[in-house]
């Protein structure tokens, strides 16, 4: 006789686990639980039959895979969380107790995981074995870390070292994106301002914010999104790392204005007077021979200074290509360090930014392309006045200027959102102060599939497919209009006593209203060959793809539109 199998131990229920019982097995609290998820990217799953799962019950539950609770109760984190949970219970023992000496020793001497403490190294190598994987997946971090580094610092919620380690991490991601222009397209939104750029075939894409007052909402729960951004920060650093060292740069690096700073070794001011003196200067007795060594020593290491820097500017500089012949005709493409033509877009430009432009994203964009900047904000602060002469474009978001330079061009801002955007110079009178600028649309499309970049060409080439299809309907019209004549006619002959054998004629007609094309015939084929499920999922793509269609059109129109109140 066959083994009766119990209930509930097949199937779904095998399958997954409810979060009460996966507490219960790791023995652990419900945000640790969270936490635990959250840094190893484990998230709640949805069952087929949730009846089934749930051994028979309706009731509202939440799900995980009973392999990945497996997963989790070997993670070493699960013991730095007992070793805080006790921790906290002697430090509250203490406290309430009054012995707050020894409260303090037990914080100074704590060896056990507090919060921040552990350290999540190994998490990030387990979830993103090659550097390509992190990179894929860096959008959601940049957005976070770039969230928590506009936000205030609260006592309760938000603490300052949080966001000064965001803003740091930040910085430097900006940093290294203008040292090696790597920007692409960018878009201005209500949200924020979003980029892409493009990292060892990997694009990535991230919102800034705009830098105003936020006001902190009761409704979220900080806790969570703090356990985000502390694996999200530990993600970056470790990107970070290998990108500054894999290009030659120094980390942590040193950052003033989206540009790497140089250490340079500080030298002590000492006048003539005092060495012709020879008296003490930070408590050495310079004698003659002593500056005699020093002065040699400096000259020597200025020498190997400049022999490095000449080998390492052979080394960078690459090869011109040159035409030998006496009658030269083309010019030769000569190779560039960069693989996008934004990264040498405003190279040969010095670029004046007005008190009301926003600095730290017009600066951004203009160094990130090979540009130079002079921000009138900063001219108050600084007492070296750079030269003036240099600029090139003075940008302005004023509607009249009163004083205007002969050889400077005046532009507003989304002139170089859309320079960028389009890969080469835009005409700049139209984008003159005070003149309606174009429509600022997104570089990355629509979610329907709506191109803003398309060119006009193809609008043409769509509306001669419906001027087709308009003028096949009137030829179908005119078709039905002939018959009807030369029903009238045959019905007169009739009339005069002529006859005329219609039998044939009669099949001819409905021969042609049967008749279909092979395309059609192939289609009516495989609906017939299709399930009923396989048949409502197609209808239900049909109808989505008409829809979006439909609001291409209506784009593509309005645009026309636009066009045409321009002209």
């Amino acid at each position: 006789m066959a083994r009766i199998l119990k209930r509930h131990t097949k199937g779904n229920v095998k399958n997954f686990i409810t979060r009460t019982q996966a507490i219960r097995k790791l023995q652990i609290s419900l945000q640790d639980f969270r936490k635990l998820c959250i840094f190893k990217g484990i998230y709640p799953r949805e069952p087929r039959n949730k009846k089934r799962a749930n051994k028979g019950s309706t009731a509202p539950v939440t799900f995980y895979y009973y392999k990945d609770i497996q997963y989790l109760q070997h993670e070493p984190l699960l013991n730095k969380f007992r070793e805080h949970k006790t921790f906290m219970k002697k430090l509250t023992k203490y406290l309430n107790k009054g012995q707050v000496h020894q409260a303090h020793k037990l914080n100074d001497n704590k060896d056990a995981g507090f919060v921040g403490n552990w350290d999540l190294d190994h998490i990030v190598k387990e979830r993103y074995p090659s550097f390509n994987e992190a990179l894929r997946d860096l959008d959601d971090c940049l957005n976070m870390l770039f969230l928590f580094a506009n936000l205030p610092t609260t006592d309760n919620k938000i603490n300052n070292k949080v966001i000064k380690e965001a803003n740091r991490l930040t910085q430097e991601w900006l940093t290294f994106v203008t040292e090696k222009r790597l920007i692409k397209k960018v878009f201005v939104s209500i949200k924020g301002v979003y980029y892409s750029c493009n990292i060892k075939g990997e694009e990535i894409r991230w919102t800034i914010p705009y830098k105003f007052p936020e006001n902190m909402p009761t409704d979220i729960d900080f806790k969570i999104m703090l356990t985000f951004l502390e694996f999200y920060s530990t993600l970056l650093h470790f990107v970070l790392y290998k990108l500054y060292t894999d290009n030659g740069f120094i980390y942590p690096p040193k950052i003033y204005a989206y540009k790497l700073v140089t250490e340079e070794p500080k030298n002590v001011n000492i006048d003539k007077e005092e060495l012709k003196a020879g008296k003490n200067v930070e408590g050495h007795d310079l004698n003659e021979e002593l500056k005699e060594k020093a002065l040699n020593a400096d000259k020597k290491e200025e020498e190997e200074e400049e022999n490095d820097e000449e080998d390492k500017e052979n080394e960078d500089a690459l090869d011109k290509f040159e035409d030998s012949n006496k009658n030269k005709g083309d010019l030769l493409q000569q190779p560039s360090k960069y693989d996008s033509p934004q990264a040498t877009l405003f190279e040969n430009f010095t670029f004046y930014i007005g008190r009301e432009v926003s600095l730290d994203i017009i600066q951004f964009l203009i160094l990130a392309c090979g540009g130079k900047t002079i921000c009138e904000a900063d001219l108050d602060m600084s007492e070296l006045k750079p030269d003036l002469s240099q600029v090139t474009h003075h940008i302005c978001d004023r509607p009249v200027l009163r004083q205007r330079l002969a050889n400077v061009v005046y532009i507003q801002p989304q002139w170089i959102f859309d320079s960028i955007n389009k890969g080469e110079l835009q005409a700049a009178n139209l984008y003159l102060p005070g003149e309606k600028l174009p429509a600022h649309l997104s570089p990355w499309g629509d979610a329907i599939g709506y191109d803003p970049t398309a060119n006009n060409g193809e609008e043409e080439d769509d509306e001669d497919e419906m001027d087709a299809e308009q003028i096949a309907e009137e030829d179908v019209d005119v078709e039905e209009e002939d018959e009807d004549l030369i029903a009238q006619k045959e019905l007169e002959q009739e009339a005069k006593g002529v006859y005329k054998d219609t039998a044939n004629a009669d099949e001819a007609k409905k021969s042609k209203k049967k008749a279909k094309s092979a395309e059609e015939e192939e289609k009516d084929m495989k609906l017939v060959m299709m399930s009923n499920k396989q048949k409502k999922l197609y209808t239900k793509m049909q109808y989505s793809n008409k829809q979006k269609d439909d609001e291409i059109k209506k784009l593509k129109q309005r645009k026309q539109k636009l066009e045409s109140k321009r002209k």
